[in-house]
């Protein structure tokens, strides 16, 4: 296990990570930056910290992927449970985080920030499973995708846009939970051969 966990880099790559999250989420609260976007003419005001789950998701990625296959293809290990619990762990980690930040700031930002920690990381596990490690780039093309084009309004997102609904929003929710599950799924699976 211990062997693993360093394959893995899960000590210097995931726990940075996630502190970095939680620290950024803490230090950018509700505060917002104008962006350009194709969609609206004016009024693209976006949270900070709508940017601050890419920085798990990449590390979640990069943890997946730092493997040694020829080991874990003839090996005994339960490689793709381990790799799930990590994933599960690392996402359970950044609900806590995000949920303290909720809880001392009255942030609904970084109540999103978690939910949108799921929904990338579900599509980022998705994509694995059938582009290999390309699919590290699917949560930023996401995210971008939401800021330029995601607006029907100023103050409204297109239904699409999960990542741009507010945080109470219980479609967003469901949809993010289902996509983690799915990604979760599908890697669970394909985990020996994504790469």
């Amino acid at each position: 296990m211990i062997w693993w966990l360093k394959a893995r880099r899960v000590h210097p790559v995931l726990t940075l990570a996630i502190g970095a999250f939680v620290l950024l989420t803490f230090v950018f609260r509700d505060n917002a930056v104008v962006l350009p976007s194709f969609s609206v003419s004016a009024g693209n005001n976006v949270v900070l910290s709508f940017f601050t789950p890419l920085i798990v998701v990449g590390a979640i990625g990069q943890c997946l992927d730092a493997r040694l296959p020829s080991a874990e293809l003839t090996g005994l290990r339960p490689v793709g449970w381990m790799d799930t619990g990590l994933t599960l762990a690392a996402v359970s980690a950044v609900l806590v985080g995000s949920g303290a930040a909720w809880l001392s700031l009255d942030s609904g930002a970084a109540l999103q920030a978690g939910r949108n920690t799921l929904f990338l990381t579900g599509l980022m596990l998705l994509g694995r499973g059938f582009v290999g490690r390309a699919a590290i780039v699917l949560p930023l093309v996401w995210v971008f995708a939401v800021v330029f084009f995601g607006r029907k309004t100023g103050a409204a997102y297109h239904a699409w846009a999960v990542t741009g609904l507010e945080a109470s929003h219980r479609y967003a929710a469901t949809l993010a939970a289902a996509t983690l599950v799915v990604g979760v799924s599908v890697n669970q699976y394909t985990s020996r051969t994504a790469l």
